[in-house]
């Protein structure tokens, strides 16, 4: 149960003021990541992916931390990632969208495994949300898989806003799968338009379960190249992951 909260924790972080690069609008952003992973008496492997996102409509990054711009601009989207591990017998294909009809907001995605070694299973996720104010959304979502024994239902927050001359991104999100609750957060900080950094924390009531922490950041060197970085651990469990991307 740990290796999943971390690793979940951390492909949900890879996938997604004032400076020196100028805004710069854009359709697709395409990404290259690395993972590292590092369970006690699990899996020791890492992981390499390639991802791509595209909007239908151009995202509009004036005035707004190139990060979330496209959250700020209710962009429609729909994307693709594939993850294949280097000594494990496991590829990892997935994809998905996100739609908006004015303030209600629908997301969807499915995630298929494959291997000849493991027990794999396909998933899938949909979530329902409402943007309450500008920046601020709450939904509900639902995730289910072929092997799983119980689904997960959650409920969760997303808050993008200007402090002073500055932005902030707070995330929250409850979930629960057969009577066990684990609450994710997420707090970032934009410097400048193109440089955000923060804080992740997971708690989980299940027996036997340590609180995990993390941290993240993301830097533009140029409005369409960007890298970022997340490192998360769980007692003697931990999670490295980077990624560079590109948008056009």
């Amino acid at each position: 149960m740990k290796k999943t909260y971390l690793a979940l924790a951390v492909a949900a972080a890879l996938s997604a003021t004032h400076g020196v690069a100028q805004a710069q609008d854009y359709n697709v952003e395409f990404g290259v990541f690395y993972i590292d992973v590092d369970v006690e008496g699990g899996l020791d492997d890492s992981a390499l992916g390639l991802d791509a996102t595209f909007h239908f409509d151009t995202v509009n990054t004036a005035g707004r931390p190139l990060a979330e711009a496209a959250f700020l601009g209710r962009n429609n989207n729909v994307f693709v990632s594939y993850l294949t591990y280097d000594d494990e017998d496991l590829d990892v294909f997935a994809f998905g969208g996100e739609f908006w009809l004015g303030d209600i907001y629908l997301a969807a995605a499915y995630e298929s495994e494959s291997s000849d070694t493991f027990i794999t299973e396909d998933s899938y996720a949909v979530s329902l949300g409402y943007m309450l104010g500008d920046g601020l959304l709450v939904g509900v979502g639902y995730e289910d898989g072929d092997e799983r024994e119980h689904e997960t239902v959650s409920v969760g927050a997303k808050y993008v806003g200007q402090v002073g001359e500055n932005f902030i991104n707070l995330e929250g999100d409850l979930a629960f799968t057969d009577g066990d609750a684990v609450l994710s957060l997420d707090a970032d900080y934009f410097f400048t338009h193109e440089f955000g950094a923060g804080l992740r924390v997971i708690e989980s009531d299940e027996s036997g379960v340590k609180t995990a922490y993390g941290v993240g950041a993301r830097y533009f060197f140029t409005p369409t190249i960007s890298a970022e970085a997340e490192y998360l651990t769980q007692d003697d469990d931990k999670i490295f992951g980077f990624r560079v991307a590109g948008r056009f």
